[in-house]
């Protein structure tokens, strides 16, 4: 605070009251101009207070403010001076007119420097020395964030731009320094700062569980997958079995634990049910007759078939489709097991067995069974087996012509497929008989009686022929009756031409067909040749193989071994009305009456 202007009168003009006066009005104003530092001095102190809080710049103005107030007191003291010297007032006044401006002077130099120590803390207090930062770290949430600020004082600073955000990403806030407030570096304006939110962190998906084919599409259930976080690509529906890639991708806001982006591929798999493995037979029996046969094999899938054969040597297997093929190579058993693999979507099944049997025919006629001999006739491959003339026991046991019989007797093969295109094919022919050491026989009871035995009819008559005639309709059934049921159960019919009217005509038409399962031969068939029989059957009949072959025509009576006899055939003499034709003891061509007993041999056919 500035001092008021000190007018003091010169002493020239005055009287000693005047002088009096003016020392005490020089009195007064040394003692107002006293009051006037003492105020002064107070406001330096007030100065100094504040200069006090405002470290260098302060102090000094402290310093200023004590020297100011000091020379406030001096002036005092000169005051006080020139009012105690009356006599020297005007020097006095001088003095104290000095001394007062002196002060006035030393007051407005500590306002100054008050004035300067205040204007130097506001600046101090009023400077932002760093932009503010965020403070920490935001992660995406969904829900919209703040961030929390370093170095941010709401006294100082207006806070705008964006401040709140919801998806992961970079935002700009701004602050702009309030009044009285500026930047470090001098500047006031608003400073833009960037602040972000991270993207949440995701784990790759996995199949949680397992697929197993079911023939229709599937999709598997995945861990750690949020379809509003994740999108999902690839192959992520599959109906077959085996492996499949399907893709995950982050959606905005999300990122993989290695902070990438980018589509991540994940393995998923359906595995194979289980497979079934079903054969149509369990166990096969192959013969001469049958020597392959076809087993169905039903399994799921599309799984490779395979069989194999435990004896190769027995029984071959191979596979066709979806069967096995067996084929017997020579009798005994064998073992075809049937495998198959895994398939597209199955798993591969136990293994399914097959147990063969192979039954072939021995190459000792006699060693065969009757079905075996029976299967090789229908086979057409029993002239592989055997030849002709070739013999089989065979038990007779009953009646027949008269005759009781139970013994073994032996047939022998007369020809294989014998005149095929009239009897049939696939066939053996055979006939009775031969003893066990090979002598031919034929069956006899009451030789050379009439109308009893082995004869052709009761009566001498051949009228009837051969199809009406006793022997074709009592004795040859009698004779099949005698037969094993085995053996009966395969002798097949046969379709034999004949004279069937008989009376004594080499007719034609009297030769025709009949059809029977035990017949004898004809004239035709042992001899090859026609003596007596009816011209026409020749058109209709061959020589058996046996007797074109020269073996003997000669047979001999079944009780008398070394006694030989006529034996009947089939054929009807062309010219005579009671006579049949016949085998002589010496094997050539003759004949007999109808009602004469003789040897009985008779043929049957297997096929």
């Amino acid at each position: 605070m500035a001092l008021g202007q000190v007018n003091v009168p010169g002493a020239a003009g005055m009287d000693a009251v005047e002088a009096k006066q003016a020392a005490q009005a020089a009195k007064e104003a040394a003692e107002a101009a006293q009051r006037t530092a003492e105020s002064a001095g107070k406001t330096a102190d007030a100065a100094m207070q504040k200069a006090a809080d405002a470290e260098t710049a302060a102090g000094n103005a402290g310093s200023k403010a004590d020297e100011a107030l000091n020379a406030a007191n001096t002036a005092a003291s000169a005051a006080t001076a020139a009012a105690s010297a009356a006599s020297a007032a005007e020097e006095s006044a001088n003095s104290a007119n000095t001394a007062a401006n002196e002060a006035k002077t030393a007051a407005n130099n500590a306002q100054k420097a008050a004035n300067d120590a205040l204007e130097a803390v506001t600046k101090l207090t009023s400077v932002i020395n760093s932009v503010p930062t965020q403070a920490g770290l935001l992660t995406y949430t969904g829900a919209a964030q703040s961030p929390s600020w370093n170095g941010y004082d709401t006294e100082k600073l207006t806070i705008g731009g964006t401040t709140s955000g919801t998806n992961a990403g970079s935002y700009v806030a701004t602050f702009t320094p309030k009044e009285g407030y500026e930047w470090a570096d001098g500047t006031k304006t608003a400073k833009s700062v960037t602040w972000t939110i991270s993207k949440a962190s995701l784990s790759v998906p996995a199949q949680s569980g397992t697929l197993t084919y079911t023939g229709s599409a599937q999709s598997p259930q995945w861990s750690n997958y949020d379809s509003n976080k994740l999108t999902i690509g690839g192959t992520s529906t599959a109906t077959n079995a085996g492996s499949y890639a399907a893709t995950f991708t982050p959606k905005a806001n999300y990122q993989w634990s290695d902070g990438s982006t980018s589509a991540k591929s994940v393995t998923w798999a359906i595995g194979k049910v289980a497979g079934s493995l079903t054969l149509a037979k369990s166990s096969v029996t192959l013969n001469i007759s049958s020597l392959t046969e076809s087993v169905a094999v039903t399994r799921a899938g599309d799984g490779v078939i395979s069989a194999t054969s435990s004896n190769t040597a027995t029984a071959r297997v191979e596979v066709s489709g979806t069967s096995v093929k067996i084929t017997g190579l020579k009798a005994g058993t064998a073992k075809i097991t049937v495998k198959v693999a895994a398939g597209t979507n199955h798993t591969a099944p136990s293994d399914k067995t097959i147990n063969v049997t192979v039954s072939l025919p021995d190459t000792s006629l006699a060693n065969n069974t009757p079905d075996i001999i029976a299967a090789a006739a229908k086979s057409g491959q029993a002239a592989n087996y055997w030849s002709v003339g070739d013999k089989v026991g065979i038990a007779v046991n009953g009646s027949f012509g008269g005759l009781s019989y139970n013994n073994t007797v032996y047939a022998f093969i007369l020809g294989f497929n014998h005149n095929s295109s009239v009897e049939g094919g696939n066939s053996i022919h055979f006939q009775f008989g031969k003893t066990a050491a090979g002598v031919d026989i034929a069956f006899v009871n009451s030789y050379g009686s009439t109308s009893t035995g082995f004869c052709m009819n009761t009566s001498n008559t051949n009228s009837g022929g051969w199809n009406n005639s006793y022997m074709r309709k009592t004795i040859c059934p009698a004779f099949l009756a005698a037969l094993p049921t085995a053996w009966q159960n395969i002798i097949a019919a046969c379709t034999k031409y004949s004279d069937n009217t008989g009376g004594g005509s080499n007719t034609a038409s009297y030769v025709t067909a009949t059809s029977d399962k035990i017949w004898l031969l004809s004239e035709m068939e042992v001899q090859g040749t026609r003596s007596y029989a009816n011209s026409a059957e020749a058109n209709y009949q061959k020589q058996y193989d046996y007797y074109r072959n020269g073996n003997s025509k000669v047979k001999y009576q079944h009780t008398a071994t070394t006694s030989a006899c006529h034996w009947w055939l089939r054929s009807v003499h062309a010219s005579a009305t009671s006579l049949f034709c016949l085998v002589s003891t010496g094997g050539s061509a003759s004949t007999a009456g109808a009602y004469t007993s003789l040897g009985f041999a008779p043929g049957f056919k297997v096929a």
